[in-house]
């Protein structure tokens, strides 16, 4: 199991993810294991294989080149510090929300001030309005009670109704035991994960959460191939119509 840690230069490292893949790649594409958002890292950038890496991408400077990780190695991969390690004995694998996560942190440096994530009240009283949820932690607790983060006074909630996780493993809908429930898109929850645009609703109250930076990761569907104007049938007819005229003379010629 190797141990990866992303640091942007001058930015402080991000927490470290285990990976007990045999063999990974780490670039911008979505399926890359380790994916690093930046226009200057390749789709697959690097490769690796147990204890060895190799930089792929065909035509690209230094394409081919490889190594054993050994104790431990640092790659430069476009902006980023890339170190590779041996995970301590005993590690466990770290779960695939971590990795999404560790993507989505690194769009937001991309990103500055507008990659933080939102939470924006579309129905109830106060509306319209939104809190941010600032990095890299932060929880936010919602209800009519004067302990609530954010308070809003409405008897369809409750006084703690249902609080907001933001943490390096993504960011989660908690209800909080409420009395009208939580749901999310129309379902109702006790703990989901939030992703761009879903829609909260805590009672008659609507929320909408907002990631810029899951909206920047996400696969663009494919372009579709613009259809060719239909043929006109004109042309066909006028030709088919002179070769009958042409026909009809050629008869007529014939038979006088």
């Amino acid at each position: 199991m190797l141990r990866v840690t992303v640091r942007e230069e001058g930015q402080p490292a991000l927490p470290a993810i285990d990976i007990d893949d045999a063999s990974f790649t780490i670039g911008s594409a979505p399926t890359a294991r380790v994916r690093l958002p930046a226009t200057t890292v390749r789709a697959e950038h690097v490769r690796v294989d147990g204890l060895r890496w190799r930089l792929v991408g065909e035509g690209a400077p230094g394409d081919g080149d490889s190594g054993d990780i050994g104790d431990g190695i640092e790659l430069e991969v476009g902006p980023y510090r890339v170190v590779l390690a041996p995970a301590p004995a005993g590690t466990n694998p770290t779960p695939p929300q971590r990795t999404e996560s560790l993507a989505r942190e690194l769009m937001r440096g991309l990103l500055g001030d507008a990659g933080a994530p939102t939470l924006e009240l579309l129905r109830g009283p106060g509306a319209p309005s939104k809190r941010a949820l600032r990095p890299p932690e932060s929880t936010l607790v919602i209800g009519r009670g004067d302990d609530a983060g954010w308070i809003i006074v409405d008897n369809d909630l409750s006084r703690l109704h249902a609080e907001i996780r933001r943490g390096w493993d993504g960011t989660r809908i908690v209800d909080l035991g409420s009395k009208n429930g939580t749901k999310l898109d129309g379902t109702r929850i006790t703990d989901a994960p939030l992703y761009d645009g879903a829609q909260i609703e805590l009672g008659k109250v609507v929320f909408c959460f907002r990631d810029p930076a899951d909206r920047q990761l996400a696969p663009r569907p494919a372009p579709v191939a613009a259809m060719p104007p239909p043929r006109s049938r004109v042309p066909f007819v006028a030709a088919l119509a002179i070769a009958v005229l042409a026909l009809a003379g050629l008869v007529w010629v014939l038979a006088s």
